[in-house]
């Protein structure tokens, strides 16, 4: 789960999958609230659920993945 979600942020935010791990908070990934958003709307669109009011920019991938097991 961490792995695909890893996947996601890469194509969506251009970045290297070397470059993010479990550990990687969100707010290490984005300048701003906008890029946010777009991170929880991919992982809605992808895994059919609503995470909007659950995640925050404090939130690592691994955290994230375990929300949606």
């Amino acid at each position: 789960m961490v792995e695909k979600i890893i996947l996601l942020i890469c194509e969506e935010l251009g970045y290297e999958d070397d470059a993010i791990n479990g550990n990687t908070e969100l707010r290490e990934l984005i300048d701003d609230g906008t890029e946010l958003e777009e991170i929880i709307r991919i992982i809605e669109g992808e895994f059919y659920v609503d995470l909007s009011e659950d995640i925050g920019g404090d939130m690592t991938v691994a955290q994230i993945a375990e929300m949606l097991e």
